[in-house]
């Protein structure tokens, strides 16, 4: 066109000779890159059950490795002998537990069943009646519904899927026990040889992120454990009181679920809400105020209190990380969405700047 700059014809076919392996090495590398992101996603895909327990046997060691080290700055004696009998220990104390509680566990387990049935359709029956004859609650059954919701986190309800699970639960926690305790008795040599996989000028700070995030989440498991123990022993002197059948089985079944923040109260309530309908309505409604009220205490007295100096995450996320890591990766998703909420602050507050010790009042305008 008129009045555009033109190249002579030797510039314009040396400059179309340099850009065109320039585009196709981009090209190239482009395209390496993103078949190796996918391949990378297939794997972790695959593996994620295999990722998920090794999460979860880190989580052991941190606390196999606190209580070793502590013990061993009690009693001088070497660490490694003192995990040895912690290790030991706690195996024991599981057997101890299976031989004298067993059986009545046992039993229990399996009367829950039969009473969560019986308690959801009594319940149903009373919400039919309230709705004054009403066929709004007629053809509701809350057992299908609890069927329904569960299915979806992985959580068996046939009997062919509950052996299954008691299977791959036994499988699962001996996985983690034997990582946990590998991983407890040398940790500094697995966190350095994880460490040379990235530049060298980036190995000191990966480090010390590693020990920091291995730091909060300790002190989170600590603060976890002692709110799980006080909700289940509260729970279960509450049930005895009001005399709630199989209390034991309920209130343990409630602190375990007390390790899932705000999730976990909703979780824990309805199974023994169940029992107790079956029971009667009163009942029922005399379990949902004593759980409300271990709930209020331990959500704004005991946590803000015992877990002060662990980590403070905002509801929202955990909620949406609970829901996203249960749906895509079933109850141990579920489980361990917290916690790996939890360790991934550490990175993102170093990736954005942002330090922890800063209190709000630094953020607001001077008056």
């Amino acid at each position: 066109m008129p009045g555009e700059p033109t190249l002579p014809d030797s510039e314009t076919d040396l400059a179309t000779t340099r850009l065109a392996p320039m585009t196709a090495a981009r090209a190239a590398r482009i395209t390496a890159a993103a078949i190796a992101v996918i391949a990378m996603a297939f794997a972790l895909w695959y593996s994620r059950t295999a990722i998920l327990l090794a999460f979860a046997g880190i989580l052991l060691a941190i606390v196999l490795y606190g209580a070793s080290r502590a013990l061993s700055e009690l009693t001088n004696i070497p660490r490694l002998a003192m995990l040895a009998l912690v290790a030991v220990s706690l195996a024991l104390g599981l057997v101890l537990l299976a031989w004298t509680a067993g059986p009545t566990l046992t039993q229990q387990i399996a009367q829950l069943a039969q009473r969560i049935a019986a308690g959801a359709s009594t319940l149903t029956k009373e919400l039919a009646s309230f709705a004054e004859g009403t066929s709004l609650f007629e053809n509701v059954d809350l057992f299908q519904l609890l069927g329904k919701f569960m299915s979806p986190w992985g959580i068996a309800t046939g009997a062919t899927s509950v052996a299954l699970s008691v299977f791959g639960l036994f499988s699962a926690g001996l996985i983690v026990m034997f990582f946990g305790v590998y991983f407890a008795a040398d940790p500094h040599t697995y966190i350095r040889f994880a460490v040379r996989f990235l530049p060298a000028e980036r190995r000191d700070e990966a480090l010390q992120m590693m020990y920091e995030t291995g730091d909060l989440l300790r002190r989170w498991l600590i603060g976890q454990g002692i709110s799980m123990s006080l909700i289940g022993g509260f729970t279960y002197v509450g049930l005895l009181f009001l005399g709630v059948p199989i209390a034991f089985v309920l209130a343990l079944f409630a602190g375990l679920a007390g390790f899932l923040p705000y999730l976990g109260p909703i979780i824990g309530a309805v199974p023994m809400i169940l029992v107790a309908g079956g029971q009667s309505v009163d009942l029922a409604l005399w379990v949902l105020a004593l759980y409300c009220c271990i709930q209020f205490l331990e959500s704004y007295i005991m946590t803000p209190l015992i877990q002060s100096r662990a980590v403070s995450l905002p509801p929202a996320v955990v909620i949406l990380n609970q829901l996203v890591f249960g749906a895509v990766f079933g109850l141990i998703g579920l489980a361990l969405a917290t916690p790996l909420a939890a360790a991934s602050t550490v990175p993102l507050r170093r990736m954005f700047g942002i330090d922890e010790r800063a209190g709000s009042d630094d953020d607001e305008p001077d008056a």
